[in-house]
């Protein structure tokens, strides 16, 4: 006989209130979705598989899944006299296939929360972002199919024919029988949604809403704005997609503002708001949106908040996308006694980064100096030390570890990695020289030395790790698995995942007085195009928002982009490769002198990349044409 398990843990999901993520045919998606899930009798399935499609890795239902999916339409494709083939050729192309996993998963998790939805492989989120390229995805369904199992299964065991009809009817475009399907789905859906957050902006004012505040004003018989003034982003483009989709039950969209449908009254509207307002406060979690409208510094679009992560962490990306910068923003206000920093490289070792004997000069009575050998801390004995001492505060301390893989873990952290599992029971006993300093700083009977070494709660380790060097090192799967990994993506939109300003979207790089081109058409070219999709290159290679810091006015200079920019290219990642970027049998000495020989080949670099130039008017065309506005 077992007592239940603890209660788990979870993080506060990423609400990706600024991705742009579009989502049509949402009614497909969910037919797509529940037909897969009511065929295959398991809580989770890898149901895509990849094939090649003109070059590109594309995805399609999984083998196995079809014969069960037709045989699950059996009567329907005999109704409308449809192939099986062209059914699952249907299939093949809803969103569940053709989109990317981000907009899959702000509509999957973070709207209808009907499940949640990976890569197979160890990829990042936006791994499907740009080059079209799609890849096999594990879904893990919720709850909320079993109470859809309820509205469509009759006797909870076979779906209804009306239900089969409905979600034929959205996979095929048919025309079958399906009497309140619909209305029942569009209801359960909607009171699915009404956790999900969204952002608008009108009037240079940006507000964060759940869909209460529609109801709110629409209850008194208003109008509500639905369309963003810049861009629709995050959620809100999935709510406007399944309203006008019609899987919505209340709501109407026109493309500009939200109103009630024709069957739906202010008195009806009245009664749910009330109803979903209970719901909300009976929900155990706590919607916290912080909003900063103050002025965003150059790298100031990445916001965390390390109370709600896991203690061991590592950032990892590209070189340039902010790893560093979100360490800077982890350790920002923290007091310099609550902190290390430290970087690897290779001749980094246990005695570099835990402590050890070393010879120390002492003056003696007699005024003479003599050599003792004496444990001396290193960043990890000194914040372990002052961790276990505040413990019992509300203090949180920190060892940020810059380019992890750039030294050899496994000698660096020695046995103490084996800690970094976080489990109270588990100990490491400490060297002798480390246990005796330990005994002198904390005591003998101290909990973070009685009975060996664990790390205190209230210390946090965060790591950043460049992709494009992770082969210097090899971390073993051992000690991966003891971190949490959080991606740093490359960002080529005006926001951020996280709904933040990208101020990398305005840098330019100033070819001469009066010519420039934008750095993010230059790197989402380079990368896109160039680097992310070839077999020898990859992701690893990319170019971050960051690589280069351009001025105090957002431009960066001629020589700093050659110098920094096209060298990276030039040695790091097409020097043995075939490409398009450089000319053929060109030289990287070819680029000097910058401003003359340098300028010139740049410009014919980037026509061959297809990064636009900007041609700036001088003073007395900016007068002239002054004159002409006035």
């Amino acid at each position: 006989m077992q007592l239940p398990n603890s209660i788990t843990p979870r993080e506060e999901l990423n609400l990706r209130l600024g991705i742009k993520c579009s989502l049509p045919q949402s009614n497909q998606l969910f037919a797509g979705l529940y037909a897969i899930y009511a065929v295959s009798d398991i809580s989770s399935l890898e149901y895509a598989e990849e094939y090649d499609n003109v070059g590109k890795i594309a995805i399609k239902l999984k083998t196995a899944l079809e014969e069960p999916i037709a045989e699950f339409f059996q009567d329907q494709l005999g109704e409308a006299d449809i192939e099986a083939s062209v059914l699952i050729s249907n299939l093949n192309s809803t969103p569940l296939f053709k989109q990317h996993l981000e907009s899959l998963q702000v509509a999957l998790q973070l709207y209808w929360k009907l499940g949640e939805i990976n890569f197979v492989a160890d990829r990042g989120n936006t791994a499907e972002r740009t080059g079209g390229e799609r890849y096999s995805k594990l879904l893990n369904f919720s709850t909320n199919l079993d109470i859809i199992d309820v509205v469509l299964k009759g006797d909870l065991v076979n779906v209804n024919t009306s239900a089969k009809n409905f979600l034929f009817n959205q996979l095929t475009g048919s025309n079958l029988e399906t009497g309140a399907t619909e209305e029942k789905v569009s209801k359960l859906l909607t009171a699915f949604s009404e956790e999900a957050t969204f952002k608008i902006r009108q009037g240079g004012q940006e507000t964060i809403f759940q869909q209460e505040g529609i109801y709110a004003h629409l209850s008194e018989g208003l109008k509500v704005v639905g369309r963003d003034e810049k861009e629709d982003v995050g959620p809100l483009r999935v709510l406007n997609s399944v309203v006008k989709d019609n899987l919505h039950f209340y709501l109407r969209y026109d493309g500009n503002d939200f109103t009630l449908k024709d069957d739906t009254d202010e008195e009806s509207i009245s009664k749910y708001f009330e109803r979903v307002k209970t719901a909300l406060n009976l929900s155990p979690k706590e919607t916290s949106i912080n909003i900063d409208n103050s002025p965003v510094d150059a790298d100031d679009n990445i916001a965390f908040n390390p109370s709600k992560n896991m203690n061991n962490k590592i950032f990892y990306g590209a070189p340039g996308t902010g790893k560093s910068y979100k360490l800077d923003q982890i350790l920002k206000g923290v007091p310099q006694e609550q902190k290390e920093r430290i970087t690897f490289h290779p001749d980094f070792d246990y005695a570099s980064f835990v402590g050890g004997y070393k010879p120390i000069s002492v003056k003696g009575d007699d005024g003479k100096f003599d050599i003792q050998y004496k444990f001396v801390p290193q960043a990890f004995a000194n914040i372990y030390v002052k961790a276990w001492k505040n413990i019992e505060s509300e203090n949180k301390y920190f060892l940020a570890i810059e380019e992890i893989n750039r030294g050899n873990c496994a000698e660096i952290f020695g046995d103490i990695f084996q800690l970094l599992d976080r489990d109270a029971n588990y100990t490491v006993t400490p060297s002798d020289e480390f246990q005796k300093y330990l005994e002198e700083e904390l005591g003998t009977d101290h909990d973070g030395l009685k009975n060996g070494l664990k790390l205190p709660s209230n210390l946090y380790i965060y790591a950043t790790m460049n992709t494009s060097d992770q082969s210097l090192f090899p971390m073993d799967s051992a000690f991966k698995r003891r971190w949490d990994w959080e991606y740093i993506p490359i960002c080529y939109d005006e926001t951020t995942e996280e709904g933040k300003s990208n101020p990398s979207y305005s840098y330019t790089v100033q070819l001469d007085d009066n010519r420039s081109f934008r750095w993010n058409d230059f790197i989402s070219k380079i990368n896109t195009e160039h680097i992310q999709n070839e077999p020898t290159l990859g992701m690893d290679k990319c170019i971050g928002n960051y690589f280069i810091k351009p001025n105090a006015d957002g431009a960066i200079t001629l020589e700093a982009f050659v110098n920094k920019v096209l060298f990276y290219l030039w040695n790091d990642v097409f020097k043995d490769e075939k490409n398009n970027v450089f000319a053929e049998n060109e030289a990287y000495e070819s680029y000097f002198p910058i401003k003359s020989k340098g300028l010139d080949k740049l410009i014919a670099l980037l026509e061959r990349i297809n990064v636009e130039i900007a041609e700036q008017p001088q003073n007395g065309q900016e007068k002239q044409q002054d004159e002409v506005i006035n």
